[in-house]
């Protein structure tokens, strides 16, 4: 399969001032060392609590924001890129914000929203811009009434289909989608997956698909990366991972996810406390101090990956002779 971005021992490290002047400095460890792989045409799932560095992991991917390491998109590092090139990079890789609410500029009015990102990157004439306008409101389920229109005047599902229209616009090939249904009813949740799913196949998308819902994941991915504290600790082809999890981090999170009826996943895995301070993370593998399996080793070593099959692995002593 042709990878259309390689990550490659990827960090981030977000500076935070602890004296009153700012004086002295300490990092919140976002991302440690992250390494991976997204295959053209493939959703590719992201999951992990709250603050684990996924929505960081997304960003850095597009070079939103700065890091360490490299990110190589059709096998070219976009960390070398120029302006021209960096726009030309932007053009094909996009983004869709968590928060439809917060994403769109109230000032603009829709028809403003969508030829923004057109005239930028040098699509001109009145003619040409309303025609692919016109195209993306029909993909995205949108009616052309709707472009006279403000941000405010609507819902918040019809909001998320004008930011994901925005985000489509250009065409792109990549496509991060950050956590797009986690601000919506669940009603409206399903609605826009299945939009999702189906502009994936009409525009042969790629996605990396951000989410803490295991559910929305399972049925929306080919494969999925789990993320614990800034780190990917496990990560195999869907079916593989929900019918055959092996670190116990991702039991714990498959143990919560609630059920009807009794219950599919039966190894069940609890783990207490809060995610440690990314600040100050543990020592060696970040989980132990959680894991009920621990052992000596877990809190002087960092784990490798082992390998289970050819699309999955997991970083565990557990699985060390």
């Amino acid at each position: 399969m042709q990878k259309i971005l390689e990550i490659k021992n990827l960090s981030v490290n977000y500076p935070v001032s602890s004296e009153l002047f700012g004086t002295t400095k300490e990092y919140i460890h976002a991302l440690n060392n992250v390494s991976l792989d997204i295959y053209k045409g493939e959703v590719l799932g992201l999951v992990g609590e709250s603050g684990c560095g996924k929505s960081t992991l997304g960003k850095a991917a597009l070079r939103l924001i700065s890091s360490e390491g490299n990110i190589l998109f059709n096998e070219k590092n976009i960390k070398d890129f120029n302006k021209k090139e960096i726009k030309t990079f932007r053009k094909n890789a996009q983004l869709i914000f968590q928060n439809p609410f917060s994403s769109l500029n109230p000032r603009m009015t829709v028809r403003e929203i969508l030829q923004e990102p057109l005239i930028i990157h040098g699509v001109r004439g009145k003619t040409v811009i309303n025609e692919k306008i016109l195209n993306i409101l029909k993909l995205t389920g949108l009616d052309e009434e709707t472009l006279s229109r403000y941000p405010h005047e609507f819902s918040g599902g019809q909001r998320q289909r004008i930011a994901i229209a925005r985000a489509l616009i250009l065409r792109p090939v990549f496509l991060v989608a950050d956590e797009p249904v986690s601000a919506l009813d669940v009603s409206i949740q399903a609605q826009i997956i299945k939009l999702l799913m189906e502009l994936k196949d009409k525009m042969q998308l790629t996605i990396l698909f951000v989410s803490h819902d295991l559910g929305v994941v399972k049925y929306i991915s080919d494969r999925v990366a789990v993320m614990y504290l800034g780190e990917i600790v496990e990560i195999a082809a869907s079916d593989e991972l929900f019918k055959n999890p092996k670190h116990p981090y991702t039991k714990a999170l498959l143990s919560a996810v609630p059920t009807v009826g009794s219950k599919k996943y039966t190894d069940t895995v609890k783990i207490e406390g809060d995610l440690p301070s990314p600040k100050n993370p543990p020592k060696a593998c970040k989980f132990h101090t959680r894991c009920p399996f621990a052992m000596k080793i877990c809190s002087e070593i960092a784990p490798e990956y082992t390998r289970f099959s050819a699309t999955h692995k997991a970083k565990c002593h557990l699985f060390k002779e």
